[in-house]
């Protein structure tokens, strides 16, 4: 059984632009190129700040999606770290796993920080909305 451990923080992600770069026709298999920005709010002691983000997608005909995902999370004291992440997502709900990144001494705590991500695409407000939980 996985504990998904304590939400650390809320997430507010919007498309910036997405192009489709492949088709196969006879598989029914479209791959994705997107980018986002967005804002999280950390919870207690875990910081807040924006996220850029960009990766691929693959879209099945069954509306299943597997994306990979790399970006840079600026928080609000204005460091930066990286990170590298992996979702599948149907019917409007995703899931993330995520890993940040960072050689900054005063972030070391975040270095190597694995975190799941529960979301949802808001389709009034076209965005996506999601909890992040701190798993190791």
């Amino acid at each position: 059984m996985i504990n998904i451990g304590k939400k650390i923080f809320e997430e507010v992600d919007f498309p910036t632009n997405s192009t489709i770069i492949s088709e196969d026709k006879d598989k029914s298999i479209i791959e994705r190129e997107s980018s986002w920005t967005g804002k999280i709010k950390g919870i207690d002691s875990f910081p807040s700040g924006t996220v850029e983000g960009h990766g691929r997608s693959v879209i099945f005909e069954n509306g299943v999606s597997i994306s990979n995902w790399q970006g840079i999370w600026a928080i609000e004291s204005g460091q930066e770290i990286s990170f590298i992440g992996k979702d599948t997502s149907r019917n409007g709900k995703y899931y993330v796993i995520r890993t940040y990144f960072t050689r900054n001494e005063e972030l070391k705590d975040l270095d190597g920080m694995v975190c799941f991500l529960d979301g949802i695409f808001d389709s009034r407000n076209k965005s996506y909305i999601c909890s992040g939980y701190r798993l190791i």
